[in-house]
């Protein structure tokens, strides 16, 4: 296949996801299974066996609640929702403190996870990367925290992903701003 044809499908791809998501939004899905629907596009299309998740930031709290996490082992997601943003919380708290994206080649020695490698690790977490998504407002309303099962670096190919989904992931959760303030208990 040519790079211009795997180009075309991956746009096409991306505008059958982005149709998804309106119909579940006008069906009145929830915001967890529209975020679910997300994040299993992004591991469909990764080809890099990643596990995926979307935290919520409580703004007044500076906490970080699960919002979707379709992948990851049930006992690693509750010992994070809730976590609050920091200088040294993890991919997603430090992402979230910074409001820049975090990426943790490696989970077992980056200082930024010395509170919670062990959550990681024991899961067969081993590395991590986590990127903002912001309303049109420019406030933070979560991250998207990506995870190899070895240390490693993204790909470009998973970076570009979670670039292409960002706004339809922020669209998402305005429109079901109840659902969200639910989620991150406001």
């Amino acid at each position: 296949m040519s790079e211009f044809t795997g180009d075309l499908l991956e746009s096409l791809d991306l505008q059958l996801l982005e149709t998804d998501v309106k119909t579940m939004l006008d069906s009145e899905k929830n915001l967890e299974e529209v975020l679910n629907e997300i994040l299993s596009w992004i591991e469909y299309r990764s080809r890099n066996n990643i596990l995926s998740s979307i935290l919520l930031y409580n703004n007044e709290t500076t906490q970080l609640f699960v919002g979707a996490a379709p992948s990851l082992p049930e006992r690693y997601s509750n010992a994070i929702s809730g976590n609050k943003a920091g200088p040294a919380a993890g991919s997603c708290g430090t992402a979230a403190f910074n409001r820049k994206q975090v990426i943790v080649e490696d989970i077992a020695t980056d200082p930024l996870w010395k509170d919670y490698k062990s959550y990681a690790l024991v899961e067969g977490l081993h590395s991590c990367w986590s990127t903002p998504i912001f309303n049109t407002k420019g406030e933070l309303l979560g991250t998207f925290a990506l995870y190899y099962t070895e240390a490693r670096k993204p790909t470009d190919h998973d970076l570009e992903l979670i670039e292409e989904i960002v706004e339809v992931t922020a669209s998402a959760i305005e429109t079901r701003e109840k659902d969200f303030k639910n989620m991150v208990k406001l």
